[in-house]
């Protein structure tokens, strides 16, 4: 299965994962706007999401999955013996980790978010101590997740996000009204439960026995110990901005953390369903071709996979940047009841718009990560995190005191762009080069047809205004809708138009995938780009 294809798959079902967490923050936002509970739920995330970010979550995998497969290789039984040794080990390192948590978690907080009164850090220190249960269950499926990603089985991956979803939401509905934020916060924690759980049996059936293996001194242990251990130190750039936001968010007055955070889980939407979907994709066979010593196939690969990845990418961010105002209203501020206020709306997109800026860079960098992870290198790019994590704490109190609290969303971009960069050019040397010419040129294309769909849209938005009722929903969504339209026709024909072979590539791909179901229809589509070549 290609990049591609296998991409296409994780994202069909990544896509109702991502629909349902817009609901869930839909959900989250009507019921309780940018004000002090949303700032204390958004606070309270950060030490349980900090912990598992820096011990398990893109760090066990990347250490996991290449040793992993090379036993698989060997032998299935070396192979599983390893993976239940990592599964207790994750077990008991992370009920060690919860504990302490929940005892030093008043501490934490006020470290987190000095600026909250005494009652506020004591009801975000509660949340915390009953949340702080959802990374373990996580740190689990991780193992899980690992493991089915050996074996290019990437669906029950995709789907476990949707109980997450499904289990806050109750939260939010039903839980709330009786037992008050903490029945939000036990709806996080049955999500994460039912995340794990959802991938278990698979991963019984391929052969995996927790509890019956504990082997420290097995040398696969020791080697995904060895490639574990400094990735821990490469915490994720989006944390490192969330933890900033926590601590100046907390001094700017009610509302500011939860905007940044409602523009940071928007914007991530798209990274999530195509950019990630892609570097999960690709990570087991660059591995793979790293482990056969197959260097041009890896460059080939690789460079195929980045053009793929901005194929998608680029165009999203230039239509996140026309469309925020519009995509934030849409999923946030919907209902006449909404506690979501247009001051609310206004303030999310101006952040939502910074972020955009380095869509590009963002979807790069988890793939140019497992660029080296696949070379069995976890340092560089914990050094790179490193660098972009300092560009990031000192651009937000610079710009934060220049033009307040939105403007850590540019900081954020400004740093991870430098960490793609970083990343990039020392991956470019340690290979000698990649595919410099096709990536230059496509992305040149890429860029083409980007700018041809934005000056689109940006006419279809004003063409559109004059004849709808931009105050009601039905109007803002008519807008959306028809400038999202001429967007993905414009770019499709402009890809068509300078011989972008992605662009048929994809069109190929999904008359393959849905022709079956509706045949006539998209091959007269596929029919129509074809001719205007």
């Amino acid at each position: 299965m290609s990049a591609l294809k296998a991409t296409i798959l994780i994202a069909s079902f990544s896509i109702l994962s991502k629909l349902l967490g817009a609901v869930r923050q839909a959900v989250f936002a009507h019921a309780f706007g940018a004000g002090v509970e949303s700032d204390i739920y958004v606070a309270a995330f950060r030490v349980p999401d900090l912990l598992f970010n820096l011990l398990i979550l893109g760090t066990l995998s990347v250490a996991f999955i290449p040793v992993f497969v090379d036993y698989l290789a060997k032998g299935r039984k070396e192979a599983f013996q390893v993976a239940s040794t990592i599964f207790n080990l994750t077990l008991i390192l992370m009920a060690v980790v919860a504990l302490l948590g929940m005892f030093f978690s008043p501490l934490l907080v006020k470290i987190i978010v000095p600026g909250f009164s005494r009652d506020e850090q004591a009801k975000t220190a509660l949340m915390t101590q009953i949340m702080l249960l959802s990374p373990l269950f996580f740190s689990l499926s991780s193992v899980l997740t690992s493991v089915l990603q050996s074996f290019k089985r990437f669906v029950l991956a995709a789907i476990a996000p949707l109980f997450y979803n499904f289990s806050v939401i109750i939260g939010i509905v039903y839980l709330y009204p009786r037992f008050g934020l903490k029945g939000v916060a036990w709806g996080v924690v049955l999500g994460a439960f039912l995340h794990f759980a959802i991938q278990f049996p698979a991963t019984f059936r391929l052969g995996l026995r927790p509890f019956e293996y504990l082997r420290l001194s097995d040398p696969g242990v020791r080697k995904i110990g060895k490639l574990f251990f400094p990735r821990i130190f490469g915490v994720e750039l989006g944390q490192i901005a969330l933890l900033v936001a926590s601590v100046i968010g907390s001094f700017a007055g009610a509302g500011s953390l939860a905007v940044f955070y409602f523009a940071y889980d928007l914007e991530t939407v798209p990274l999530g369903v195509f950019a990630i979907s892609f570097a999960i994709a690709a990570f087991p066979t660059m591995a793979e071709l790293y482990g056969r010593k197959d260097k041009e196939a890896f460059k080939t690969f690789f460079s195929q996979t980045v053009v793929q990845v901005l194929f998608l990418m680029i165009p999203i961010s230039v239509l996140t940047l026309l469309l925020r105002a519009q995509i934030v209203r849409l999923i946030l501020g919907a209902g006449s009841n909404t506690h979501f206020t247009f001051s609310d709306t206004k303030l999310t997109a101006q952040a939502m718009g910074f972020f955009a800026l380095s869509l590009f860079a963002q979807s790069l960098v988890p793939l140019l990560a497992r660029g080296f992870y696949a070379l069995q290198n976890t340092i560089i790019p914990v050094l790179a995190g490193f660098v972009a994590a300092v560009v990031d704490i000192v651009l937000s109190i610079i710009f934060t005191r220049l033009w307040g609290p939105t403007s850590m969303a540019l900081a954020f971009s400004i740093g991870i762009t430098v960490q793609m960069i970083i990343l990039f050019a020392i991956l470019h040397r340690r290979l000698h080069g990649l595919r410099d010419d096709f990536l230059l040129l496509r992305t040149i294309k890429i860029c083409i047809a980007s700018i041809v769909m934005g000056i689109m849209t940006f006419i279809t938005l004003y063409a559109v205004a004059p004849f709808v009722n931009m105050s009601t929903y039905l109007g803002v969504a008519t807008q959306t809708m028809a400038a999202g339209l001429v967007a993905t026709l414009s770019y499709f024909l402009a890809g068509l138009a300078i011989k972008l072979p992605e662009t048929k590539g994809l069109l190929s791909i999904l008359q393959s995938w849905f022709g079956k179901f509706s045949k006539p229809v998209t091959a007269a589509i596929v029919s129509m780009f074809t001719d205007l070549k």
